[in-house]
This record gives C-alpha cells, sequence and structure tokens, in this order.
C-alpha cells in the first residue's frame, strides 16, 4: 500500500507544472539589467528567455512563481548552485536601478565585490531594507551616509561592509540580527547609536572594525543581551572597557584591539562565560591578565593582550 502510495504521490507531482516567474518581475529584471556594464554573466537575462526563474543568479518561490532572491555577488561565500556556473567571470559595474523595487518579494539581494560606479547609494535604495532579510552590498565603490534603517519587518543581515561610506552610525531596528559596517570612513561616537534603545535588541554580531570611531565605548550594553560577537578594532575609542558588556551573558567574541582604551578591565566579564575569544591587544590596558578569567571563563581559547 505505501508503495503504490509513493507511486501515486510521484506521478501526481509531475503533472503539477511548475509556476514560471512574473511578467511584470521579469520586465522588472530586465530594466536592472540595462543598467549594468559588464553584464555577460547574465547573459540569459533576455526578452525572449520568457522564464526567469530558469535564469542564472535568480531564485524564484517554487509555489508563487515570484522572485525571491538575486545572488550577483562575487564573494567566496555567495551561496552557489549549478546554474550559477553559466555565469561569466566579469564583475558587474554601472548603475543601481530602481526596478529592484517592483521585486516586491524579494528576500535577499547579494551585490558583494563587484565594481559599481564610485556613486552614491540613491535614496531610494534604502527603502529595499524594509522587506528584505539578507542584503550584501560588501566590497564595492559606495559612497555616501547610511540613514537610520528603522523599518524593516523581518530579521535582517546587513552587510555594508569595505565601501566608502562616511558620517555617523545609522540607527537600526531591533529585528537587524547582523551588523557588519566595518572599513569604512564611519565616524562620531557610539552613544547615540548603542544607548537610545527602549526594548531588547536582537543583534547578534555587531562589526564596525576599520572606521574613524571615537570617544568613550559607552556604558549602556543592557539591552544588546543577544550580542554574540562585537568587533571594534582598529578605530579611536579611549576610556575604558565598559562594566555594563557584563550584561553580555551570549558574547562568545569580543574584540577591541588597537584603540586608546585604558583602566581595569571590569571583572563584570565573568558573567559573559561563554566567551571564547578576547583581543584587547594595542592598547593601554595597566597590569597583567585578571586571575578571575582562568576561574570564570573556562572556554576561552584565544586571549591577546600584545
Amino acid at each position: 500500500m505505501l508503495l503504490c502510495l509513493n507511486i501515486f504521490t510521484n506521478s501526481f507531482s509531475k503533472g503539477i507544472p511548475q509556476p514560471s516567474c512574473i511578467k511584470s518581475e521579469r520586465q522588472a529584471l530586465l530594466k536592472i539589467k540595462q543598467q549594468f556594464k559588464h553584464s555577460n554573466m547574465l547573459t540569459d537575462w533576455k526578452a525572449r528567455n520568457e522564464d526567469c526563474c530558469k535564469w542564472v543568479r535568480v531564485f524564484c518561490n517554487t509555489v508563487t512563481g515570484h522572485v525571491t532572491e538575486l545572488q550577483l555577488g562575487n564573494s567566496n561565500d555567495t551561496i552557489a548552485s549549478s546554474r550559477s556556473k553559466k555565469a561569466g567571470s566579469l564583475k558587474l559595474g554601472g548603475k543601481l536601478s530602481p526596478a529592484l523595487l517592483d521585486l516586491k518579494h524579494l528576500s535577499y539581494l547579494d551585490l558583494s565585490n563587484n565594481d559599481f560606479d564610485p556613486t552614491q547609494i540613491p535614496d531610494w535604495f534604502w527603502n529595499l531594507t524594509s522587506h528584505l532579510q539578507y542584503l550584501n552590498i560588501s566590497g564595492n565603490q559606495f559612497q555616501g551616509k547610511i540613514p537610520d534603517l528603522l523599518t524593516n519587518k523581518a530579521s535582517l543581515v546587513l552587510d555594508l561592509s569595505f565601501n566608502n561610506f562616511t558620517g555617523s552610525l545609522p540607527g537600526i531596528s531591533l529585528n537587524v540580527t547582523v551588523l557588519d559596517l566595518s572599513n569604512n570612513f564611519l565616524s562620531g561616537s557610539m552613544s547615540q547609536f548603542l544607548c537610545r534603545k527602549k526594548h531588547q535588541m536582537k543583534l547578534e554580531v555587531l562589526n564596525l572594525e576599520g572606521n574613524h570611531l571615537f570617544g568613550e565605548i559607552p556604558d549602556c550594553w543592557e539591552k544588546w543581551r543577544s550580542l554574540v560577537a562585537i568587533e571594534l578594532c582598529n578605530n579611536n575609542f579611549s576610556g575604558g572597557i565598559p562594566s555594563s558588556m557584563g550584561a553580555l551573558t551570549s558574547l562568545e567574541s569580543l574584540h577591541l584591539r588597537n584603540n586608546h582604551l585604558e583602566g581595569e578591565i571590569p571583572d563584570s566579564l565573568t558573567n559573559c562565560t561563554p566567551l571564547l575569544t578576547l583581543d584587547f591587544a594595542a592598547n593601554h590596558l595597566p597590569g597583567e591578565i585578571p586571575p578571575w578569567m582562568g576561574e570564570w571563563l573556562s572556554k576561552l581559547i584565544i586571549i591577546n593582550f600584545q
């Protein structure tokens, strides 16, 4: 009976046609391609190829046919598929097309490590973050200031690293889970970014390495208890390590290397029992490694104070 049921189910499913892409979304993709330079990687993005769900680097919902993912990045960790091997090796360049806004069901957008014109991100582009769950535009030449990103309705992974963004840190909504702003030209204090929160934040990874941030690291980490990794290396922070970091009881990695920090390491860090790596090197911290680290932080693998 089970064998017959399996045969029937397979036969029935094979008889159901897979949905092709939505016509308006195919037209949007063609407009997006028109703004790109070096688009040889998108050779099958053509009007005569009507089913855009079969185009390289385009992924659709298998039930509705809506475009849900555009994997246009060249990063090593870009999710690959057998279809992506059809793509050419040239990086994308040119400009971003507002036709991206016509992809209403898009949840994943990777444009990393391409060669876009050194231009300011247009204001309309940031509206995409209201419905995206993953946005990666790292490793380009994008410029300008990053606005407050407060409208996303779902969990959001946001990678804007290795660009030329300037200005202060943006405000983020409580639904952002990963924020990578490393290796830009952001400046100013962390206070407004960190301290003016009424609700517990969902952020798990915060990477601000390699910017021009300065002032003291604020002592108001109580609303950021979901943090697993903090990367603040290679900035101009001064003052002490705030004791409120002891509230981060999920923290596994704390990297503060190459700043101007001084004073004692707060013993409140004994609460951060999951810690695996600590990097406080190239600062002005006095004395020796506190003995309580060996007693309370039993999972530590790497400690760097040099």
